[in-house]
This record gives structure tokens, sequence and C-alpha cells, in this order.
């Protein structure tokens, strides 16, 4: 009875006044976007950044209003991609957040660096060098899907 009366209630408040409770009642978590891309002989393209892990990981970043993966890659590498399906949704590694992994394919641009990038190269999924655990993970799940929706594209 109590949980309809407060129904009743939150539902007559103005929209503006609902996303207020809302915000100061729920948990917030960061929305991490990023890339498990392949180029065209299938390779997985990964990076070594600068900052966080010392290990090979895939492209991305947080997600922010003005942010999408695409635009994120361009900045870090100056490379133009294709996003394509989301492959995983999960609770990220270390934080508290989402993690949404799309597949990618470079269509082009000249490749530049960032200060947050080492280094960014394509392997071969048989071939992986020191990558992350939970990425060497999806890569091991999803990269043969990744690269069938990159062939298809292409």
């Amino acid at each position: 009875m109590l949980f309809r009366l407060l129904a009743v209630f939150y539902n007559a408040l103005p929209v503006r006044w609902q996303r207020r409770i809302l915000n100061r009642t729920q948990a917030r978590f960061l929305v991490g976007v990023v890339g498990l891309g392949v180029d065209p002989n299938g390779h997985v393209i990964l990076a070594r950044h600068r900052f966080g892990a010392p290990e090979w990981r895939f492209l991305g970043g947080f997600l922010s209003p003005r942010e999408r993966l695409a635009r994120e890659i361009r900045e870090e590498t100056g490379i133009e991609i294709e996003v394509g399906p989301i492959l995983e949704a999960n609770q990220g590694y270390r934080w508290q957040r989402v993690e949404l992994v799309y597949a990618y394919r470079p269509l082009g641009g000249t490749e530049r660096l960032s200060n947050e990038l080492l280094e960014v190269r394509a392997f071969d999924p048989s071939d992986l060098p020191d990558v992350r655990a939970d990425q060497r993970g999806i890569i091991e799940r999803r990269a043969r899907e990744a690269a069938e929706w990159a062939q298809k594209r292409g």
C-alpha cells in the first residue's frame, strides 16, 4: 500500500523533480566505451597507454555527452573508424563502471598518436602480446564476431 501511494506521489511530480530525486538516491556509475578493432587482415588493434595498466589494451574512454567511440579513437590515433555492434556490456575492470565493448574497423586517416598513447599495433588473435586479462577474455570470446562484421562491411 505504501509503495502505491509513493508511486502516485512520485508520478505526479514534474519530470525535473523526478530526475533530482533519482540523482540523489541512485548509485552513479561511469560508462566506459572501448572498441575491439579488427583490421582487414582480421588482426586485433591494441594500444599501449601512457596511463594505467602497462599491458596492451583496447582503445576507448569514458562516455560523456559529447564523446563517442569514433571521436575518442580519432583524437587518440588520427584513425577514422566505423563503429559496429555492441559485442559485450560488462561491469568494467577495477572501477565501479559499466563498460560497453563495440566492434570497429579502421577506415583511414593518418596515424598520429596523442600524448595518451605509447604505441598502437594490430596483432593476430592467436599471437597476442601481454593483454590486460579481462580484455584478453573479450578477444577470445568476440574477435571472430568482430572480424566477421568488419569483413561484411568492407
